[in-house]
């Protein structure tokens, strides 16, 4: 993973945190499986924050893969290049 790929998932990763309501040095991993506050009303207001930030539409079967900063800064890489 490059430099600038790391910083674009610490970023989401960032983001996440914040609408999760999760302190800046949260221990311990940040995916959907794994943090009770991100739950399906919270999943989709990230979705839908992200798609506001981002300038982004998702499709609704690309929601569930949704559920880590890596994997929603691959899906918007993805996005972007489109």
């Amino acid at each position: 993973m490059s430099i600038a790929e790391s910083a674009f998932e610490a970023e989401v990763g960032a983001l996440v945190r914040d609408l999760l309501g999760l302190s800046a040095d949260h221990q311990g991993p940040l995916a959907r499986s794994e943090v009770a506050r991100w739950d399906s009303l919270k999943h989709m207001e990230i979705v839908f924050a992200l798609e506001d930030r981002y300038d982004v539409r998702f499709d609704e079967s690309e929601f569930a893969g949704l559920d880590s900063p890596r994997a929603i800064a691959a899906a918007l890489r993805k996005h972007r290049a489109a």
